[in-house]
């Protein structure tokens, strides 16, 4: 029998920069199952990230076989590969697997009949695919194992294994008049099949002993690691657990060789992540997460790697995950997502694992450890209003939790996606660009394009725009250069999140000018753009030479907190100006003449404080004296470092001697050059490279004169 080669990839967009880096765990998977479950037959395997590699070896290799991860972040790239691969290799096999389905991973509840309204858009999805010959719903390992066995038996020609108009386990495909769809019933997750053993997935070989996954141990790749597969919940939202709720797990053993196999790996590369992913919907939430801790430590201190684990916190239980930070040395990520705090919507998004209580007391609890807590909002979700979510954030914000909020995305195959639900809640869609997810490959633009949510029955059009308008201004105030405006307002008693209220209704108000209000204008703008009617539309609008030159730059396209906030960091003096008229505003009735003083001491320190401006100038020279003095009334950075005590003990002349320090100007310079000659752009897309980096870095040297 001839050697069969197939090709498996997790395509990423890389055109605007990578926006998903981990190594491709499942890929791993699928090929190290596939290779020992046909032992004796000659297989060529390849496993790719990188589009125009994969692009490369459809033409230059010709596999027999390609698989495809196909998530919302490459769904049309996906499909852009098996067209060109059925171009150059019409005999190729093309395979796509993955959540992004408008089935989930439900479809063998599809009913063969053309009543069942998921059955017609599963067919339509394929229909609208010519160039994919089966998807894999569901977990791929067996599936693709079955899909291979059958590609063998019919001689390796496609073409006769879709002749024979046979369903195969664990996929969707187009009859052979592509009128009907074949559906070919549901294969047992690895290691439940009749099995109560915890290690029934240990029967897939471990891609990282293998050597399968050597070539992305590279330092650029952060690795991941699946403990376990499956989700016990069932959020209305998410795509996973819809329907394989049952959870089966990798021994803590394999794990253990698995992580210090990579540990060994990583500590030989001069330069690498010091990251470590773990994919799990839950970890942290079973025993058996705790006993993984202690193996993982056992790395970190014969590697030291990893310094930080990424992970999805989980949903109950959240002791278990502080008993691994503390275990692991405080390397953990501590998120837990409430998305909403009104019960009447928690309840219709199937998320009360928790109350507002017992969150309070995992924050408290992360806060000892000197961890900051995040939290997410989705807006705009079943029978939520913007005042619930103008309450919700409140609660969060009063006890010292990061918010961010997210668009609700309407998942292919989530119950939040489905005919339904939209028609329950009226739920209105737009459709817009997925950020950085786009690029032109063999004269053909690719653009991935995300449906989402943006009014309900109890949350109209304008209302959406309101709470995300607001919660840009709350991310904003959230970045660590406003750290000691925190400080300030708190010892002056206004109430954090009252005070980012407050930002947000005088940002608005017409009355008010300058340089903050009129980007806070552009993002309103640019967050009304980026909407468009339908998928087809947005394609065609981006498709036009110069929109997509403009997608390019990050002119538009981009994730807009993100890009405002950095554009909010190179205004940062007209931002002061702002805020600190918004307090003097808030004691107008009150204003007195020692207020004012600390006042006025605290801009204009705050003001003169970072680099920024000076590593955008096109002057500077380190060989001149680059000193100058600054007096300020109210010696405000020493009450930062003790701002338990009252004001009148820093009531004092104070001099400075600020210093432009030009190392660290000329190493950011250095930084920004790979960036393009935009230094603006540049310096932004530095701060998004190197977030890690303390914003201290961007300070000015200073000490005290008197």
């Amino acid at each position: 029998m001839r050697t069969i080669k197939i090709l498996l990839a997790d395509p990423r967009h890389k055109t605007a920069g990578v926006h998903y880096n981990f190594v491709p765990i499942s890929i791993g998977y699928i090929a190290s199952y596939l290779q020992e479950q046909l032992k004796n037959t000659e297989l060529e395997l390849k496993l790719e990230t990188d589009p125009d590699d994969i692009f490369i070896l459809l033409e230059k290799w010709k596999p027999d076989i390609i698989g495809i991860s196909n998530y919302i972040w490459n769904s049309a790239l996906s499909n852009s590969m098996c067209k060109y691969a059925k171009k150059v290799n019409p005999n190729v096999l093309c395979i796509l697997g993955g959540p992004e389905f408008p089935a989930g991973t439900g479809a063998r509840k599809i009913e063969n009949t053309s009543l069942n309204k998921t059955y017609d858009k599963c067919l339509n999805y394929l229909i609208s695919r010519p160039s994919v010959d089966f998807f894999s719903y569901g977990d791929g390992e067996v599936t693709f194992l079955e899909i291979v066995k059958k590609f063998i038996e019919n001689n390796f020609s496609v073409q006769s294994m879709k002749d024979k108009n046979a369903p195969i386990k664990g996929c969707a495909s187009l009859s052979k008049d592509k009128n009907k769809l074949l559906v070919g019933g549901y294969i047992p997750r690895i290691g439940m099949e009749g099995s109560v053993k915890v290690e029934g997935r240990d029967i897939i070989p471990s891609p990282y002993t293998n050597g399968m996954l050597d070539k992305f141990l590279d330092g650029t790749f952060v690795p991941a690691f699946e403990t376990a597969r499956g989700c016990p919940f069932l959020c209305t939202f998410c795509d996973q657990g819809l329907d394989q709720s049952k959870i089966a797990t990798f021994s803590v053993k394999r794990l253990a060789e698995e992580m210090m196999y990579v540990g060994e790996k990583m500590s030989k590369l001069e330069k690498g992540t010091k990251t470590v992913g773990i994919f799990d919907s839950n970890w942290g939430m079973f025993e058996k997460d705790v006993e993984l801790a202690d193996h993982i430590l056992e790395v970190i201190e014969k590697y030291d790697w990893p310094q930080y684990i990424e992970c999805v916190t989980p949903k109950t239980n959240w002791n278990n995950l502080i008993k691994i930070n503390d275990k692991l040395k405080n390397r953990v990520e501590l998120v837990l997502s409430m998305q909403s705090i009104k019960d009447e919507t928690l309840t219709d998004i199937k998320r009360k694992n928790w109350t507002v209580e017992q969150y309070i007391d995992f924050v408290y609890e992360a806060k000892k450890r000197g961890k900051p807590t995040t939290s997410e909002m989705i807006i705009p979700l079943p029978k939520e209003t913007e005042e619930s979510y103008y309450e919700g954030v409140k609660i969060l914000t009063n006890h010292h939790v990061e918010t961010r909020t997210y668009t609700l995305m309407m998942l292919s195959g989530t119950e939040l996606g489905r005919d339904k639900a939209i028609r329950d809640y009226n739920m209105k869609a737009k459709y817009r660009v997925l950020p950085k997810q786009f690029g032109e490959y063999c004269e053909e633009k690719v653009f991935e394009i995300e449906k989402i949510c943006v009014a309900t029955n109890t949350m109209n059009f304008q209302s959406y725009l309101n709470c995300r308008n607001y919660s840009f201004i709350l991310r904003l105030l959230g970045h660590p250069v406003f750290i000691p405006v925190n400080k300030l307002t708190k010892k002056l008693g206004i109430n954090w999140h009252d005070f980012s209220r407050m930002i947000a209704n005088v940002i608005k108000d017409d009355n008010f000018e300058g340089g903050f209000k009129n980007f806070y204008n552009e993002f309103y703008r640019e967050s009304l753009n980026e909407l468009f009617d339908s998928k087809e539309e947005a394609i065609n609008f981006y498709s036009k030479h110069e929109n997509y030159k403009s997608l390019l730059l990050g002119d538009i396209g981009d994730n807009l907190a993100a890009k405002y906030t950095t554009k909010a960091l190179l205004v940062l003096d007209d931002v002061f100006t702002f805020i600190f008229y918004v307090i003097r505003n808030k004691y107008n009735k009150n204003f007195d003449k020692e207020l004012n003083l600390i006042l006025n001491s605290s801009e204009k320190w705050l003001k003169n404080l970072y680099l920024i401006d000076v590593i955008l100038a096109d002057t500077g020279d380190d060989s001149k004296n680059n000193e100058y003095e600054l007096k300020i009334d109210f010696d405000f950075p020493e009450w930062l470092l003790k701002s338990s005590l009252p004001f009148e003990q820093f009531k004092k002349n104070s001099t400075y001697k600020l210093d432009y320090d030009f190392k660290k100007i000329h190493f950011i310079r250095n930084e920004m050059i790979p960036f393009g000659k935009d230094k603006e752009r540049a310096f932004g897309r530095f701060l998004e490279k190197r977030h890690q980096i303390g914003f201290d870095f961007l300070e000015k040297t200073y000490g005290k004169s008197n």
